[in-house]
């Protein structure tokens, strides 16, 4: 099923401005369209034949060959955020990155495999800034923790507005698992030095707290504007799952 650009569009901004139901709140920093060019969720399954083809076609291995490949996803990330990924070209991400387009070609099959190196990369750097804020941060119960995740995702995927964008066409079934154990990680980091859950809590239950999370957002973003009544549902759920576990 195809659906409009707007409505895609409208769905990426409402999702990056409302990550893990903004933590309750309403309003924040709104997004302007144009910078959410070319957002297409894209279906994918277990096993998915485009993201098993691969990122790199070799792995470069002198400096100088990794430094070109950084500066590569460095232009590509510029100029999806710019303009879109529809408008982005092998062309003119070599042109951006100063490099030879056949060197692009050296390691990357298309403009595709660049794209999902780069959402490999900048989801890792993204997750390990999280974690990193979060470990420094105190609840005081659980409804606080809720709060204070959110907010922390939503302050950084803020910042990188293209990520989302990638996250949306190329967020394959093995990436998206890998971000979201790491998730489940720093909440229940955060749960646990924070004192509101106890120590003995089965890490699977901060996996599934997150599965919980991202299924209420996907839920409450069918409709545009979001379903408010969803996103307070789920929230509720999420916290009396959590407290039942610390009996």
């Amino acid at each position: 099923m195809f659906l409009s650009r707007r409505y895609l569009a409208d769905r990426a901004r409402n999702h990056v401005r409302f990550m893990f139901a903004a933590a309750g709140r309403s309003g924040g920093t709104d997004v302007p369209p144009d910078r959410m060019r070319g957002c297409r969720r894209r279906a994918v399954c277990d096993h998915d034949p485009v993201s098993e083809l691969g990122r790199l076609r070799r792995t470069p291995v002198q400096s100088r060959s990794r430094e070109r490949v950084e500066r590569i996803l460095d232009a590509t990330r510029e100029l999806v955020d710019e303009h879109g990924m529809d408008a982005v070209t092998t062309r003119g991400i070599a042109e951006r990155a100063a490099v030879p387009i056949a060197t692009l070609y050296q390691f990357f099959a298309n403009r595709e495999a660049v794209f999902r190196q780069l959402l490999d990369r900048d989801m890792e750097q993204i997750d390990r800034r999280v974690a990193a804020e979060i470990e420094t941060l105190r609840a005081d119960d659980i409804a606080h923790a809720i709060t204070v995740f959110a907010t922390v995702h939503r302050t950084h995927f803020l910042r990188h507005l293209e990520f989302v964008a990638l996250y949306f066409a190329f967020g394959d079934s093995k990436l998206v698992r890998t971000h979201q154990r790491r998730c489940a990680q720093s909440f229940g980091h955060l749960l646990l030095t924070s004192g509101v859950m106890p120590a003995h809590t089965d890490p699977r239950v901060f996996g599934v707290a997150i599965a919980i999370a991202e299924g209420t957002i996907e839920h409450a973003y069918r409709d545009i504007p979001r379903n408010e009544w969803v996103v307070s549902q789920g929230r509720l759920v999420l916290q009396l799952y959590l407290e039942s576990q610390c009996g």
